[in-house]
């Protein structure tokens, strides 16, 4: 089976790019509309009254704050909530915003819109008192039109949230406005929102056909003649291509326009090289003598193609999918993430080697899909957990049959024009699923974009389907947890050969970065989680004998014993685990070895994958530490991530970065910092794409290793000092890495991520501390100070985190104990001028820092 997909995406851009640090460019061309960002100053209450809604209601004493704002993650942990371990104990609830506007224009000669990226939950907007609209799900933006609303002069925009159903979500959530909010001031006859798009056809290997579809709204009482005039231009602004045409509108009517031209050798959008060119739509009066109105949108080009038996080619090149699945909150920030902050994590990982992302389990904001356009990152666009039956108590199944339209066409029309996304995904390991559902689903979805494979997380659609094993009615087949078993891709390739797969969730490993253990956990077995737990097989293998890769004890016995959970902290302060069960200890952390898994390696699920053609790639569970689905109380998060909550790094990211980078890399594991182990033997594990790595012990070697696919292990007898990995490429040293014994005092070593900030976009910072030896610098890898940052001046700090799973200080606190040797601290611009920051220790030491804010 061969799915060949030929497409332009563009996406819409009025007065500015929504970019960020060097990929921001300014639109150059004439417009007429109007957009303004309207995130500052509101006024936020939690709680409930229809007065709320009034006019002329007094807020003064509510806090003020801009958005994007989720009220819950400033909130304490906690099981009185009504949250759970899903939902990672933080307060949920009713809440509303207020905020006032001046119109300056006459509103019923415009149209204007108030469009929200996103509000989780339940919205309902008022503008002067009068409901305009509810929005039940918490990922899709959606806009009014509040023109018939508005007066000329102060106007009143207030928006209830409702998340007083608080299991809404197998992972966090968030609550509240936590995603931008816009006014777009419109000409009563302009282009529709949403409506713009372009379709192409590759006639050959130099020549593409634009289809460049408008749709245009006449809200007046006049026929209205005019000419359209479309443009494609490059990225510097240097015209390819025009196409014009007449057109006439009726009164209150609209037509639906396919503009069509054609563009010579364009540039492609590809991975390396994410060329984006530039459509403007014009509309002019019949004599070109005045524009009614204009829009500019981004989009790339590219070429895509599926088969079962080569995979996915993009521009002709055989790729494969090198993907990590994400939630869409980030830590401290909750859901509320900052664009920086965003664009951050998305660099990290797209230097990993990453090429892909799975938006688990819903749409993502419009800046996500903006940064993957501009690094060349693909997208598995996902907007469904679940159908009509809730897995979660109170989720999105309680209004899915009311809903799942709307819901998916604001989805579909404002994602389908980034050239990112390449796949769609209609759901995820659903719940009671029917056929029938899924078909609906489907043909909804290509009613709108047919430009996109679907796919669906898990078995098709999940367990518990009689016919799951039957041929799937999606594009490509996607597997989840199952896919590492023994023989799964295998068996349905050799059933249907014909049926392109992808692992939509494979592998689920876990590590708690700085944490080591060398005999092999499994988590049924060994840390169950609360399902296993709940179903009664929690403590043993059963219903995985026989499924499983084996993977090996790295010693005979636990060289590292002393790896055991028993209690958990609030600011400096120490509580005890109370968990009667034998797993206790090992349930919270997990080793840093690949040894610690649900049924597969990551080094096994990968090595699969890369074997079999068919098997399109694999989108890994997760990137990123999440808050939710804990190990119940008093985690906060489990430990899936190969990058930990705080943003640093663990094993598994070099681990990833050996398997899926071309740029040379050596990555030694454990640390050199075992005090009480002296001779005892060490099992060091190096991971590369060198062809060969020498080890040394205090500059003694200890052989050199081939690499072929597969980590290096080397079992050497503990001695202080420094252990060293030399790589090398045909002979010749291309990189290294060593880590020292820590045994001096203590010392704080701070870092940043950036010295200079932009006070305008309120660019975030991360600020790195380590607990370091004052002799030779090595980490101190069990340091567990306590650290207190005090920021001044054109800055604030946003709050701390430090990566540990049973650290339950809340993220706003200036005050957190580091965990195995760091902390991070998150700084936001938000004047002009110096940012001092001042970190301190218990013990009085003191270190300062100064970022600029410009």
């Amino acid at each position: 089976m061969k799915l060949t997909f030929n497409i332009i995406l563009v996406y819409s851009v009025v007065l500015f790019f929504l970019g960020c640090n060097n990929n921001h460019i300014e639109t150059k061309l004439e417009t007429i509309r109007h957009i303004s960002n309207i995130n500052n100053g509101w006024n936020f209450q939690l709680g409930d009254s229809i007065v709320y809604s009034h006019k002329e209601y007094n807020d003064s004493l509510w806090t003020k704050l801009d958005l994007p704002h989720d009220w819950s993650v400033g909130g304490n942990f906690d099981t009185t909530y009504g949250t759970d371990w899903q939902s990672g104990y933080l307060p949920a609830g009713k809440g509303w915003y207020r905020k006032k506007i001046l119109i300056n224009v006459e509103p019923k000669e415009h149209d204007i819109e108030l469009l929200f990226d996103g509000v989780y939950r339940n919205s309902s907007v008022y503008v002067n008192g009068h409901l305009v609209g509810n929005h039940k799900y918490g990922y899709t933006g959606f806009f009014y039109n509040i023109s018939n609303y508005l007066n000329n002069g102060e106007n009143s925009i207030a928006v209830r949230v409702d998340h007083s159903k608080p299991k809404s979500g197998r992972w966090y959530t968030g609550s509240g406005i936590y995603r931008n909010v816009w006014l777009k001031v419109l000409p009563k006859t302009h282009f529709k929102t949403r409506e713009q798009y372009v379709r192409t056809n590759f006639v050959n290997d130099s020549i593409v056909d634009l289809d460049n579809h408008v749709v245009i709204l006449n809200n007046t009482q006049n026929i209205v003649k005019g000419k359209l005039v479309q443009k494609v231009f490059n990225i510097n602004y240097n015209l390819l291509n025009k196409h014009e045409e007449t057109v006439e509108l009726k009164a209150n009517d609209s037509i639906a326009v396919s503009g069509k031209m054609k563009l010579i050798k364009p540039e492609l959008w590809s991975l390396d090289y994410p060329k984006r060119h530039i459509l403007v739509n014009q509309l002019y009066d019949d004599n070109k003598e005045k524009l009614i109105d204009s829009d500019t949108l981004f989009f790339g080009i590219r070429k895509m193609e599926f088969s079962s038996k080569w995979g996915f080619k993009l521009n002709d090149t055989k790729t494969k999918i090198k993907g990590v699945c994400m939630h869409h909150a980030a830590g401290i920030y909750g859901a509320a993430v900052p664009e920086s902050i965003l664009y951050y994590r998305l660099k990290m990982l797209k230097k990993m080697g990453c090429n892909a992302i799975r938006t688990a389990h819903n749409p993502f904001s419009p800046e996500f899909y903006t940064i993957c356009d501009t690094l060349g990152i693909l997208v598995l666009d996902e907007i469904f957990d679940g159908w009509e039956k809730e897995k979660a108590e109170d989720d999105y199944g309680l209004y899915f049959e009311g809903n799942w339209k709307k819901d998916i066409e604001n989805w579909v029309k404002t994602n389908r024009n980034h050239p990112s996304v390449f796949m769609y995904s209609i759901g995820n390991e659903v719940s009671n699923p029917t056929r029938a559902t899924q078909q609906k689903l489907i043909d909804f979805v290509k009613g709108i974009d047919d430009t996109r494979p679907i796919t669906q997380g898990g078995h098709d659609p999940t367990r518990g389907m009689t016919d799951q094993l039957s041929k799937t009615q999606l594009d490509i087949k996607g597997f989840n947890g199952d896919g590492e078993e023994i023989g799964k891709y295998e068996s349905y390739h050799n059933r249907y050969p014909e049926v392109p797969l992808i692992a939509t969730e494979v592998p689920h490993t876990y590590q708690t970065r700085g944490v080591y253990r060398t005999q092999t956990h499994w988590r049924r077995k060994d840390f169950p989680a609360p399902w296993e737990i709940n179903n009664g097989s929690a403590g043993t293998m059963r219903g995985l004998e026989g499924k499983c890769y084996p993977i090996p004890n790295l010693a005979k016995v636990e060289m590292f014993p002393e790896e055991k959970t028993k209690s958990y902290s609030i600011y400096d302060n120490i509580y005890p685990i109370v968990n009667p069960n034998f797993w206790k200890e090992n349930l919270y952390y997990q080793s840093s070895y690949d040894n610690a898994t649900v049924r597969s390696s990551a080094r096994k699920a990968w090595q699969r994958v890369e074997k079999l053609d068919y098997v399109i790639g694999q989108f890994r569970w997760t990137a990123f530490d999440y808050m939710g689905e804990t190990n119940l109380w008093p985690s906060r998060f489990a430990n899936f991530g190969i990058i930990d909550i705080a943003n640093l790094p663990k094993d598994h990211y070099y681990l990833y970065k050996s398997l899926w980078s071309d740029d040379p890399m050596v990555h030694i594991l454990p640390h050199w910092t075992h005090s009480g182990k002296e001779g005892k033997i060490i099992p060091v594990v190096v991971y590369t794409n060198a062809e060969e790595v020498e080890l040394f012990l205090n500059n003694k070697s200890l052989g050199k290793k081939s690499y072929k696919g597969e980590q290096l292990v080397w079992n050497v007898p503990y001695s202080p000092g420094t252990i060293s990995a030399k790589a090398y490429i045909n002979k010749k040293l291309v990189v290294q890495e060593f880590h020292s014994t820590a045994n001096g005092e203590h010392s704080l070593r701070i870092s940043a991520s950036k010295n200079k900030l932009n006070a305008a976009n309120k660019e975030n910072a991360l600020v790195f501390i380590d607990i370091v030896d004052n002799n030779n610098g090595s980490l101190f890898p069990y340091a567990d100070d306590y650290i207190t940052v005090e920021v001044e001046g054109a800055g604030r700090l946003r709050g701390l985190d430090n990566g540990d799973p049973l650290d339950l200080t809340p993220y706003n606190s200036n005050s957190k104990k580091a965990f195995r040797g760091k902390i991070v601290a998150f700084i936001e611009a938000n004047n002009s001028g110096i940012i001092d920051i001042n970190i301190k220790t218990k013990d009085g030491q003191v270190k300062t820092l100064q970022l600029i804010s410009n």
